[in-house]
């Protein structure tokens, strides 16, 4: 596979698409580049013996449907005929089954690890300083105020909603690195508040 060709296909074919309201044009190319790379990292950190190339392309074309539903199916089906003359045909079949299942999420399933790392990926992505510009684009496309932004933001829904995520994670290593990113969102919106309303903010190094 020769990275580059491949995610130039998903750059011609996704960066320009508008698929949500609430999101700029192009989310879901970048949406899966950073979610290939975030699936890579999971792949070294648990030293995982797996085909990184499945796993890259699978994660990079997972979204490239978005709102064409199912998007899981129509999304491995169209990515299977553009990169019919770049993967041999059980390689193929593979990331066509990463793609197909990377939004079926359930606890103790018996769906390859490739699948499984994708899956972690993609939901990890939707954590952290993601969250932060989708909330921020979110709100200026419906023209929210503030105060509706901040309450979204500390609210019920919100915060039920970081939990299910977290729950749907399949490997430790990855809980970690959503935590990880669930702390820096908290301290950002935290931050934000205070200079947005208050106007004045510093570490204390000053």
């Amino acid at each position: 596979m020769n990275p580059d060709t491949i995610e130039q296909i998903a750059r011609t074919h996704m960066l320009n698409q508008k698929t949500h309201t609430g999101r700029e044009p192009g989310w879901i190319f970048y949406h899966g580049l950073r979610t290939a790379r975030i699936a890579e990292e999971i792949c070294g950190l648990l030293n995982l013996d797996i085909d990184k190339d499945v796993v890259f392309t699978g994660a990079l074309f997972h979204d490239i449907c978005k709102d064409n539903e199912p998007h899981n199916e129509t999304g491995a089906d169209l990515t299977e005929k553009l990169l019919a003359d770049y993967f041999p045909g059980e390689e193929l079949a593979r990331i066509g089954q990463v793609i197909r299942l990377h939004n079926q999420r359930t606890k103790d399933n018996d769906y390859p690890l490739e699948v499984k790392v994708v899956q972690d990926a993609d939901l990890i992505d939707h954590a952290g300083p993601i969250n932060a510009w989708l909330a921020f684009y979110w709100s200026g496309s419906y023209d929210e105020t503030i105060d509706d932004h901040i309450r979204f933001i500390n609210g019920e829904e919100n915060i039920m909603w970081i939990e299910k995520l977290r729950a749907q994670l399949n490997f430790d290593v990855s809980i970690a690195l959503y935590d990880e990113r669930i702390r820096w969102q908290d301290r950002f919106f935290e931050m934000f508040r205070k200079v947005y309303l208050e106007g004045v903010w510093h570490d204390g190094s000053i």
